[in-house]
């Protein structure tokens, strides 16, 4: 193994178990009507990641040896409509990653994900992935 890979590997040791954590954290969030596992896997699923239930679990408890990706972690949070979560600020820091919006943009953004629930799956899967891309600072392709 390459010594940038031990290194990488040890990293993601140290820091599995807060990043389950804070997944966890951005899915039961402070609603009372947390986002259920399954729920989350279809609608990471609707984004193009493939992360069944039993992965959501075995990552929110820290298990999982393979981190996610920045785009899986802003998926997570924005299926859980959890951007403006402290959780989300810090789960970004431990993977580091430093997102330069207010708390007040991300409210916002989570405000917009709320109302959106209630339109059809084809154009929450729209906006969920539109966000997705801006929160990560790319242009979708023409």
């Amino acid at each position: 193994m390459a010594d940038r890979d031990e290194v990488q590997v040890a990293r993601w040791g140290a820091i599995r178990e807060r990043v389950g954590s804070c997944l966890r954290e951005l899915r039961l969030g402070d609603s009372p009507h947390p986002t259920s596992q399954a729920r989350l896997s279809g609608d990471l699923e609707d984004l193009g990641y493939h992360v069944t239930q039993s992965m959501i679990s075995r990552y929110e408890q820290g298990q999982l040896e393979q981190p996610l990706t920045l785009e899986r972690l802003v998926g997570w949070a924005l299926c859980c409509a959890s951007l403006a979560a402290p959780a989300f600020r810090e789960l970004l820091a431990l993977a580091g990653y430093y997102l330069p919006w207010s708390e007040e943009d991300l409210l916002r953004f989570d405000r917009t994900l709320r109302q959106y629930r209630a339109l059809p799956l084809p154009d929450q899967i729209v906006v969920r992935r539109t966000l997705l891309w801006h929160v990560l600072g790319l242009v979708p392709g023409e």
